[in-house]
């Protein structure tokens, strides 16, 4: 299994934070919140196609809204592969990052 590049594991964190709730909007802000990155939406949803042919991600469609202008809400769910790749990043930034605190960086 390939690394995750920093985007791809930025989405895939707000899926897993976000859970049922995780559609474009969403994602957008929670990534914002969290990383104070502020990703334009060809972005977003290019990440969020390449997630989705590696097979980290699934899409549900939910129903078409009136005030939307009929518009189906896309939202996206964890896969199994998604949720190993996720836990197999944070296992290998907890490795990196081992024997470091923030302690650490007081003495410069």
């Amino acid at each position: 299994m390939k690394d995750l590049t920093k985007i791809e594991e930025t989405v895939l964190l707000a899926i897993f934070r976000l859970q049922k709730n995780a559609y474009g909007v969403t994602i957008k802000k929670q990534i914002k919140e969290v990383s104070q990155r502020d990703y334009l939406y060809s972005t977003l949803y290019t990440t969020l196609r390449q997630l989705a042919r590696k097979g980290y991600i699934s899409k549900i469609y939910g129903d078409p809204q009136p005030f939307r202008g009929g518009k189906r809400k896309i939202f996206f769910t964890l896969t199994k592969e998604g949720l190993t790749a996720l836990e197999n990043a944070y296992a290998k930034h907890q490795a990196v990052w081992k024997g470091i605190s923030e302690k650490s960086f007081d003495s410069r």
